[in-house]
């Protein structure tokens, strides 16, 4: 009797607690982000440890001409180990930079092996055609690509776009027999990043929270980016000196100037509004002249031009071979133009 009892409880008990339970149980609990400040002394002082117990093989790499982001090999300093000939510890080998992102003041760190020898730098806002390999402090490759890939630098993590501008592009290629590109002095370089500048609390599969990540990359080219294709340059639409591409929205209407097609709200294209004209390096000078004594109307200001490079120019710079940087058909795909060596200088009329 006793033992029927027990058992008629326990199952009055389950559908009991079955019963009361909510399905608004399985929604998934929302936990509050680290402080921003807070986090960053953490990540830190994590990669201050890394640099300073990590070194490379830097005397192997530098005699390369174009290494590769598989030339640059990371090792641990063990306890007790000297550090082998040949090689440099990372801390003293790294430039500090120290950047603002969401009113939180960062550190990051490059290790620059190859500055690139081409003319031409990214801006922050710009896309770029790079090879690369991203890794988690404990060594873990989480990302990568085997050949040149393209990527727009509003679109990737706040990191990118600070290291990128701070190398230049290679300064030639060659089309090889098999289809593939080959390029000449290009930036090399690895980047060391507080999880601030990269993921931050946003949990990815192979990356989890909170990480810091490195970057070894080679940065071949780049093209000016016009997000919304109003012939206006991305950067040009920025507020100088902001990295924040929508701290600009010029008529209020709560779409940033970088996306907005119809920049003062008027009614009117921005493409339609403005006058793109090509001139060639002969004329510069004539044509600066006659800007800077140009005298602007109230309802007048200047906006960009594209200077088109002489004859002379384009034979010796391989960039200028023609607008897709000469590059085959199957190279085309986002194709990377050199800088459009924008002047920000023509008139622009909205009577």
């Amino acid at each position: 009797m006793t033992y029927k009892y027990n058992i008629f409880f326990i199952c009055a008990l389950m559908l009991s607690i079955i019963a009361c339970s909510n399905d608004d149980d399985d929604t998934p609990v929302s936990v509050p982000e680290n402080d921003r400040t807070e986090q960053q002394v953490v990540d830190n002082d994590s990669l201050v440890n890394y640099l300073n117990t990590h070194y490379y093989n830097a005397t192997e790499v530098n005699a390369i001409a174009n290494p590769t982001v598989a030339d640059v090999v990371i090792t641990e300093l063990l306890d007790g180990e000297t550090l082998p000939s040949g090689t440099s510890l990372l801390m003293s080998a790294v430039e500090t930079k120290t950047t603002t992102y969401l009113d939180v003041e960062y550190d990051y760190y490059i290790l620059k092996i190859k500055q690139g020898s081409g003319a031409t730098s990214p801006r922050f806002c710009d896309k770029v055609r790079v090879n690369y390999s991203g890794y988690l402090m404990d060594g873990t490759k989480f990302d990568g690509s085997s050949l040149p890939v393209n990527f727009d630098l509003v679109s990737l993590i706040p990191g990118w776009s600070r290291v990128m501008p701070q190398f230049n592009t290679a300064n030639s290629y060659v089309s090889n027999s098999d289809g593939t590109v080959s390029f000449d002095g290009y930036g090399m370089g690895v980047m060391f990043l507080p999880s601030g500048l990269g993921y931050y609390a946003t949990f990815r599969v192979s990356i989890p929270s909170y990480s810091n990540l490195i970057f070894k990359f080679e940065l071949m080219q780049t093209q000016t980016a016009d997000h919304d294709f109003d012939n206006i340059p991305t950067y040009i639409e920025a507020i100088e000196g902001d990295l924040n591409l929508y701290n600009k929205d010029l008529d209020g209407d709560l779409l940033a100037d970088f996306i907005d097609t119809d920049d003062d709200g008027d009614g009117m294209l921005t493409s339609d509004e403005v006058r793109v004209e090509t001139y060639t390096e002969d004329s510069r000078s004539l044509l600066e002249t006659t800007l800077n004594a140009l005298e602007l109307e109230s309802n007048q200001f200047l906006s960009p031009i594209k200077f088109q490079p002489n004859q002379k120019e384009q034979q010796s710079d391989p960039n200028f071979r023609n607008s897709e940087f000469g590059l085959p058909a199957a190279c085309k795909a986002e194709t990377m133009r050199p800088d459009d060596r924008t002047c920000n200088k023509i008139a622009k009329n909205r009577a």
